[in-house]
């Protein structure tokens, strides 16, 4: 498997960093380098194996100058050498076989960390294949509440165009109102002004007859006092003429006293005008307190059917 120079480098970096944060006591362990380079399992045990190789394997000094002691064996004898270099030769073996056990024992450390970070990883993938699974039931559930939402907004968008049509049916049934008002205002305006001006007729009547009264009585008491001057007169000169003047007196009296009373009815008749105009008064203020609390009402209820077409004679008698 070739690996990028790129990916090896960072990999490489991510695990000298983490050794030396750990003060160079342990090395960091695959997951731990996977996460920080952020490469794959793979790829990072790979490069692991040869870093740590790397590590281990220290640097040691090649001899080229014969030993001391070999040089003074050589002196004894072949066989003294020979022994010296089978001794050096195992203790080289002995240095290889310690080396190989270290790597051995380095690659075992290694295999372990992978199964468990293979494990980990599972386990993590398991989670995120769980968190995915959530996710989309989540969106499944999110995607049928935006359907709900948008059929209860479709609903409310229809209910909403039946407000506005009822409303705007109410506001012209609340013009209709005012226009049916405005007329029965004005035609109750006219009736006002047409029982003012019999009203006002009446007055004028009975103030006239009343004058009239006046002077019919006025002119029966100066005629009643010129007939006593004249009957005075006539009983200085005449008996006879006394007795004439007595009748005429009487009849004088008896025409006094039918003015009287026809004054005292002419009174009656005022005051029954007065009583009529006061009715009248009364009337007429029923009616502008009725017409306010109409329009009172109207108002208040704009909704509320008010009643059409209806006569003069029978608004009279309503108001009556």
């Amino acid at each position: 498997m070739e690996i990028s120079n790129e990916i090896r480098s960072r990999i490489i970096e991510a695990a000298n960093q983490l050794y030396q944060e750990s003060g160079s006591d342990r090395f960091p362990t695959v997951d731990q380098v996977r996460r920080a380079a952020k490469a794959d399992m793979n790829t990072t045990s790979m490069v692991m194996k040869e870093w740590r190789r790397q590590q281990t394997a220290a640097p040691a000094a090649v001899a080229v100058a014969i030993p001391e002691r070999v040089q003074e064996a050589m002196s004894a004898a072949l066989a003294t050498l020979w022994s010296e270099a089978q001794e050096l030769a195992n203790e080289s073996l002995a240095a290889a076989k310690q080396a190989w056990e270290a790597e051995r024992a380095d690659t075992d450390a290694m295999r372990v960390e992978l199964a468990q970070a293979f494990e980990q990883q599972a386990d993590e993938l398991d989670d995120t294949r769980q968190k995915l699974a959530e996710a989309q039931d989540a969106a499944q559930v999110a995607g049928e509440k935006q359907q709900q939402l948008a059929q209860e907004l479709a609903g409310v968008t229809s209910r909403l165009h039946e407000i506005e049509a009822r409303e705007q049916a109410g506001q012209q049934r609340i013009e209709e109102l005012r226009a049916e008002l405005a007329e029965e205002k004005t035609e109750a305006q006219q009736q006002v002004q047409q029982y003012r001006q019999e009203l006002e007729a009446i007055r004028a009547k009975m103030e006239q007859q009343a004058e009239q009264h006046r002077a019919e009585l006025a002119a029966l008491q100066e005629q009643r006092d010129t007939t006593a001057q004249e009957l005075a007169t006539v009983q200085a000169r005449s008996v006879a003429q006394q007795e004439a003047a007595a009748n005429r007196q009487k009849d004088l009296q008896a025409q006094a006293d039918k003015l009287a009373a026809g004054l005292e009815k002419a009174q009656q008749t005022a005051a029954a005008a007065r009583e009529q105009v006061a009715g009248l008064t009364g009337k007429l203020e029923v009616m502008e307190s009725q017409n306010k609390e109409l329009v009172a009402a109207l108002k208040a209820q704009p909704k509320a059917a008010a009643p059409r077409n209806r006569t003069p004679a029978a608004k009279k008698d309503a108001a009556e």
